[in-house]
């Protein structure tokens, strides 16, 4: 098994992977994991200075493109920017979104358009972009983040909820339309992951105590525990994988919390 996953991991080196959001959080981390797995990585960001921050410290390996993802155009012309600057596209990440807490009864149609363009509409929008270059790229693999919190139903969430959760039934339908091509197509669902976003701007101590007692497993996910999940998923090791929801929460859903 050891020689299994040592062949996986060499066959990342000289690929190429996009990330969208990649300039922070779970896709900072997974475009670092790459790179030391000798991908070179293209991701995307609304903030150009926080987006040319995370290439900097990524290295040589990272290009930055500055994009809002919301924008039809902008999202299609990120895809071709990264063309033109790489002969192939072996994986795709879709990892972009926003989490706003926004009451439900408050919501606005602004709001709920938003979060539909960046959260969903943005992975249909740029897989059909990069879907010419992954036909004939190496990895064939897509990878979809959604969140167990359309699972728990959890408030204030309503709006973010049904924009994520439909991530899920498009990567189904997609792995579907899109096996025959040999692309596979998966979701990863993390839990309430502590990044340095969330840990500044939302979670309190009681939040922890209430995470710890609500998880099979006592102790607080970081961005270092989804990454091995998601290069699993990319890679040849998951290659009978397609069409799947792996779920990284410490068991906090299978404890029914």
């Amino acid at each position: 098994m050891k020689n299994v996953f040592a062949k996986a991991a060499e066959e990342f080196k000289g690929r190429v992977a996009v990330i969208t959001g990649g300039s922070d959080g779970l896709g900072k981390d997974l475009a670092r994991e790459l790179i030391s797995l000798g991908c070179r990585v293209f991701f995307c960001g609304r903030d150009p200075r926080k987006g040319a921050a995370a290439a900097r410290a990524l290295g040589k390996a990272a290009t930055f493109i500055q994009a809002d993802l919301a924008d039809v155009s902008q999202a299609q012309s990120f895809i071709a920017q990264v063309r033109q600057q790489s002969k192939s596209i072996d994986y795709l990440v879709n990892n972009a979104a926003i989490d706003p807490r926004i009451e439900f009864h408050s919501a606005t149609i602004a709001e709920f358009d938003r979060l539909l363009a960046i959260n969903l509409r943005s992975y249909f929008v740029v897989a059909q972009a990069a879907l010419p270059d992954l036909m004939s790229g190496k990895g064939k693999a897509i990878l979809n983040i959604c969140t167990t919190n359309y699972m728990l139903g959890l408030s204030p969430f309503t709006v973010y909820n049904a924009s994520k959760s439909g991530i899920v039934g498009f990567a189904r339908s997609l792995a579907r339309e899109l096996g025959p091509s040999g692309i596979r197509v998966n979701t990863l669902s993390p839990g309430w992951i502590m990044t340095t976003k969330q840990l500044r701007e939302h979670v309190t101590e009681k939040d922890k105590k209430e995470l710890l007692e609500a998880q099979c497993l006592k102790r607080l996910l970081t961005p270092a525990d989804v990454t091995p999940a998601m290069v699993f998923l990319l890679s040849s090791v998951s290659c009978g994988i397609t069409g799947q929801n792996l779920v990284v929460d410490a068991g906090k859903v299978m404890c029914g919390a």
